[in-house]
């Protein structure tokens, strides 16, 4: 069952990773492309908090560094990811998650953590002058995008672990 899992989440995150770097970026919805890696590492850290999930997270966001344009920094989105897996993790652990509105709530947080983690860095590492002015509406714009898009995500990744849970009650 733990690979069947495994595999689900891998290939989902595959999928996403295509999704966010080539097909969305076709549609006619502006600059604005949804974060759907990061409604993965939060579902992840909502409800699989394990070290492999926490490893997973780090692995989407190498590959997202990885697949994106090659002047970005490679880590960033690495480090911010593993950040979005921890946060969320500790926040599950004190306050009930399990509704999908209060999920949605977490993914948009959770996408203006990232896109703040990513804007800190950046600026540290480079000079942008003007850049804030345009980046705070574009960064609140993709997190609600991403919030939307959650209940979504989540409902997929959970018709996928039924579909394996029935598979392995098939099995025994």
């Amino acid at each position: 069952f733990a690979m069947r899992l495994f595999l689900l989440f891998f290939l989902f995150g595959i999928l996403l990773i295509l999704l966010q770097t080539t097909l969305l970026h076709l549609l006619p919805i502006g600059p604005i492309i949804p974060d759907l890696t990061l409604v993965l590492c939060v579902y992840l850290g909502l409800y699989h908090p394990t070290v492999g999930a926490a490893l997973g997270s780090f692995l989407i966001g190498y590959s997202v560094d990885v697949v994106s344009s090659p002047s970005r920094m490679v880590g960033l989105n690495a480090f911010a990811m593993s950040l979005v897996f921890l946060l969320v993790y500790f926040g599950s652990r004190s306050i009930w998650l399990q509704n999908p509105l209060v999920s949605s709530i977490v993914v948009l947080f959770a996408a203006l953590v990232k896109s703040a983690a990513l804007v800190l860095i950046s600026a540290f590492f480079v000079s942008l002058e003007g850049f804030w002015i345009g980046a705070t509406w574009y960064i609140i714009q993709e997190a609600l995008a991403a919030a939307v898009l959650a209940p979504v995500v989540f409902g997929l990744l959970r018709a996928g672990e039924n579909y394996a849970a029935r598979f392995r009650a098939a099995g025994q």
